[in-house]
């Protein structure tokens, strides 16, 4: 278990909402697990990208929430404790308030003294008004990838390539060990896509990378159906992954999580 630093929240710090859904009507819960990319950041087409945590309260009292920063050995990280006292606990711009670091983007992992479910939604101001952005649910820690997983374990995304879009790879390292994973990219037909389909990414401890554009190295083109495989190469670590699919002229994606096919 990763270290803990018990730092209480005053209630000021915490809005606090009340559903009145039972829980029994909630989504089955977990006690660990990972939203995958949280942000408090400039991107692309003068875009500034905030995250916004919901956490549901099945059977919790007390949540351990840790802020993985991109590129970095996180595993001396301490975590911030969150008192669940309702139903659902609402948290604003939790990189840039709670965990007070703007200008970066990482994962968040959490761990639960009971069940919860965890939302997140990363946003941005549009340039005629209003907002746009992603929503991912929480990644129970189970769903991940180990280095043993064999073919069969391996994550897996679906995605087409088309221009004026572009797919952006998130890579979760979940283990205190230092992970090698080999992104591979297959036609329909499991064969390799024509260009350079086969990306190495290191990661540290803890750590999460965004590999944005992964297509931009394959033969131009129209392509449907493309397979992104992920896997630890090297290492005894395991990870979760996610694509983002951009569209460049709107800078609107979508948000896929890695699927399994056995465990």
């Amino acid at each position: 278990m990763r270290p803990a630093m018990k730092l209480r929240l005053p209630l000021a710090t915490v809005v606090v909402v009340v559903l009145a859904a039972s829980a029994a009507a909630a989504p089955s819960g977990h006690n660990e697990g990972y939203v995958p990319v949280a942000a408090k950041a400039a991107g692309k087409f003068n875009s500034s990208w905030t995250t916004d945590l919901w956490i549901y309260r099945q059977s919790a009292t007390t949540l351990h929430l840790w802020y993985n920063l991109s590129g970095q050995d996180n595993a001396n990280r301490q975590s911030v404790v969150v008192p669940l006292t309702q139903a659902v606990t609402y948290l604003p711009d939790v990189v840039g308030t709670l965990f007070n670091s703007p200008g970066t983007k990482g994962s968040v992992h959490y761990l639960a003294d009971g069940q919860v479910v965890v939302v997140s939604r990363t946003w941005t101001p549009g340039k005629a008004g209003g907002t746009y952005g992603q929503v991912a649910a929480g990644i129970p820690v189970a769903m991940a990838s180990p280095a043993s997983a064999g073919p069969g374990g391996s994550l897996r995304m679906l995605a087409n390539q088309n221009p004026g879009f572009r797919a952006n790879l998130g890579l979760i390292n979940v283990s205190p060990l230092p992970v090698t994973v080999t992104t591979e990219v297959f036609t329909a037909d499991g064969q390799a896509a024509f260009g350079t389909s086969t990306l190495t990414t290191s990661l540290l401890p803890y750590d999460m990378r965004q590999l944005d554009d992964i297509f931009a190295a394959l033969t131009p083109g129209n392509r449907q159906g493309l397979v992104i495989r992920v896997s630890v190469s090297q290492g005894d670590g395991a990870v979760l992954a996610y694509l983002s699919e951009v569209d460049d002229t709107t800078n609107s994606g979508s948000y896929q999580e890695a699927f399994r096919f056995s465990y």
